[in-house]
């Protein structure tokens, strides 16, 4: 399971399950103004919207990065795996380590 950390969302909003449901057209006409959303579930965050214009330039931007630099895509996807495995440093100790 993922963690997040509060520096991670600070500057998001966030919104419930029930709330989307309810506020959904509201909600999805003023993702370009809010930006991202993070949709949480019994308190945790599950996902995020964001509106199409953002989705498609961040795509973009992914594939010209690994267009233009396979190998460094690659040691991403390595380190990802890393630390879905376990096998990452914890944020507590990276703060630490950085006097933060």
């Amino acid at each position: 399971m993922q963690t997040f950390t509060i520096s991670d969302l600070l500057d998001k909003k966030f919104v419930g399950t029930d709330d989307l449901r309810k506020e959904l057209t509201h909600i999805l006409n003023g993702l370009s103004r809010e930006g991202e959303i993070v949709v949480t579930q019994h308190g945790q965050p599950k996902g995020v919207l964001m509106d199409v214009t953002t989705y498609l330039e961040r795509e973009e931007l992914f594939e010209k990065i690994a267009d233009s630099n396979p190998k460094l895509i690659k040691e991403i996807n390595t380190a990802i795996a890393d630390v879905k495995a376990g096998n990452g440093v914890p944020a507590k100790k990276v703060w630490e380590q950085l006097g933060i």
